[in-house]
């Protein structure tokens, strides 16, 4: 095994219509890949099967028609709740979906099988966080991400398959959605109104959206790197209040910043930096975009 070529492949992308999958099939399209979408909701012109992946007919039918080579399985509930109100749709998504996928692809003579992860799996471990380090997942949702991990690597050992496990750290991009934070706060600071958050004394790990993608492209070219989890992160971490004076200085915003207006979520992790090593030496990936050109590029500078 070496380096593949995705030109021409059968490429699987599910959940390939949320906004980290538009991203990679757009990179996915550089590579002259045969893009396939399998997703609940929204639509393209590239092949899209509106699929939910809770339903395991529907999954069956879609990639017996697909006879995909490469899968990125992005699909998930992103919920992040530090409750278990809502536990049992976040696990029928992130769990059970997986298991159903997994299984219409038993028969499935693929390459590899690219899974999403989290780094809020490392949860209250010693900063940096490392790949060996036992998950003490931070929330139900990423105790369902372990759960799907863990589901991954039993049944690809059972059926003789190929995996990828990428622990995705804090990402942001252009044209990211409202709800996450980076983009709730630069509206707030471009309309020059209130904005409420924590005190902002948490530390996070932000890549750059082009970064996370490079990851994952990397993890399907590169087949010699099978079979193994990886941190996708940049290595260095910058706390929340740091990150929004930084930018609020660059908009040179009147928008009041309100620290301490928001309590802290329950187990909150106070250090999620990651360490990059591994991806680095296996993978070859080099970060393109420190935090200050991330920023310069997110707001168009």
């Amino acid at each position: 095994m070496g380096k593949l070529d995705l030109k021409g492949k059968r490429v699987l992308v599910t959940g390939g219509n949320g906004y980290l999958g538009t991203q990679l099939v757009e990179a996915l399209k550089k590579e002259q890949a045969d893009i396939f979408i399998l997703d609940r909701a929204g639509q393209t012109a590239i092949n899209f099967y509106q699929v939910d992946i809770t339903k395991r007919n529907e999954v069956e039918d879609a990639i017996q028609i697909i006879q995909p080579e490469i899968i990125f399985h992005l699909a998930a509930s992103l919920n992040r709740e530090r409750n278990f109100d809502r536990f049992d749709q976040t696990n029928d998504v992130n769990h059970n979906g997986t298991l159903n996928l997994l299984l219409a692809l038993k028969d499935i003579d693929y390459r590899n099988f690219i899974f999403t992860s989290t780094s809020e799996i490392y949860g209250s471990n010693r900063a940096p966080f490392h790949e060996e380090q036992i998950p003490q997942p931070a929330s139900p949702y990423s105790l369902t991400k372990i759960y799907a991990e863990q589901l991954i690597r039993n049944f690809s050992s059972i059926y003789n398959k190929d995996f990828t496990i990428l622990r995705l750290f804090n990402f942001f991009g252009k044209n990211m959605p409202s709800e996450f934070f980076i983009p709730q706060m630069i509206n707030a600071l471009q309309d020059n109104c209130t904005f409420e958050m924590t005190e902002g004394e948490q530390k996070r790990d932000f890549l750059y959206i082009d970064d996370v993608v490079q990851a994952m492209l990397l993890s399907a070219i590169n087949e010699i790197g099978q079979n193994e989890i990886y941190n996708v992160c940049s290595g260095n971490a910058v706390s929340l209040k740091q990150l929004v004076s930084e930018i609020n200085a660059k908009l040179n915003s009147n928008c009041e910043i309100k620290f301490g207006a928001l309590p802290y979520r329950e187990n909150e992790v106070w250090n999620m930096v990651g360490d990059n090593t591994k991806i680095q030496e296996v993978l070859g990936f080099e970060l393109k975009y420190d935090l200050k050109n991330a920023i310069a590029k997110l707001l168009g500078g």
